[in-house]
């Protein structure tokens, strides 16, 4: 069976940042994010020899869960300058490796990664989604693995359950119970990872507690409908985004092995190109593994 693995670009990005000290070139130029994700994606590419990928990123125009929520994310420090010219980089880098790379406006990466899996199941893949993002766990199942890229812990059915309490379909609920600072969605206040399980398997989910508010009230008398409404939107990805993607726009091409190279020694990062070359297997121009 066809397996699509799908890097959620932002959180390697930010993760590669904020996890390795400062790097940069001779003249200057920050390298950290950049050295730091192809580090990721080659230890993907070594171990798992795909043959469908594409790196989905966020789009910089406001999105649609902006509109429901205008605080969402508000807790988020704006991006650093030296990460914030690094994504470019990090791009051309992806294309001349010949990694698709996915945006639409409106949508975050996340939204996108659930259309994309949402589209390619039916047409007989699994997915592999690559995130240390809690929401996207809500997707796992019996084709589609979320493996965290900063352990490697991969989660199927069963470690949802056993790590979170609930099912992979009601990690929304539990994310609107529990809220998440990382989102700045509140949660219920009073409400912890426990709790969350427990009034998860009493009410059935934040649909059976709204059907049952004044049963629920008189437990958490501090707890607001609306919010818990929106919280529960805004852990849900949205899935209605108008995509047209065939197979074609995530397979793999051949890497552009001469200005790749010239890319990444103008970068100072010498030492990946063995990485690189035993990744593509290249001689001379090169051919993809």
């Amino acid at each position: 069976m066809k397996t699509l693995h799908l890097l959620d670009a932002p959180s390697f990005i930010y993760r590669s940042y904020f996890a390795l000290p400062p790097l940069s070139t001779k003249e200057g130029f920050p390298t950290g994010a950049v050295y730091g994700f192809l580090r990721m994606v080659l230890s993907l590419m070594k171990s798992e020899r795909p043959s469908y990928m594409a790196a989905v990123f966020d789009h910089p125009a406001p999105t649609k869960r902006e509109r429901v929520f205008k605080d969402y994310k508000a807790g988020r420090p704006p991006m650093p300058d030296p990460l914030k010219v690094q994504i470019p980089v990090i791009k051309e880098i992806l294309g001349l490796m010949g990694i698709p790379k996915i945006e639409r406006e409106g949508y975050e990466a996340d939204d996108l990664i659930a259309v994309l899996t949402n589209k390619f199941l039916p047409k007989g893949f699994r997915v592999k989604i690559y995130t240390p993002d809690k929401d996207m766990l809500q997707l796992v199942g019996e084709k589609v693995l979320v493996v965290n890229p900063v352990n490697w812990e991969v989660f199927d059915e069963g470690k949802v359950k056993e790590k979170f309490g609930v099912p992979p379909e009601k990690i929304p609920d539990y994310l609107a119970l529990v809220g998440d600072k990382v989102d700045n969605v509140e949660g219920v206040k009073g409400v912890g990872p426990k709790t969350a399980v427990k009034l998860i398997e009493k009410f059935g989910g934040v649909e059976g507690i709204l059907k049952r508010w004044e049963e629920f009230k008189r437990m958490f008398p501090e707890a607001e409908k609306e919010k818990l409404e929106v919280s529960y939107t805004l852990v849900r990805p949205i899935t209605d985004a108008d995509i047209e993607l065939e197979e074609k726009d995530v397979t793999l091409s051949p890497p552009d092995m001469e200005r790749l190279r010239s890319k990444i020694l103008q970068l100072e990062m010498k030492s990946l190109l063995k990485d690189i070359e035993r990744v593509f297997r290249t001689s001379g121009q090169g051919s993809l593994f």
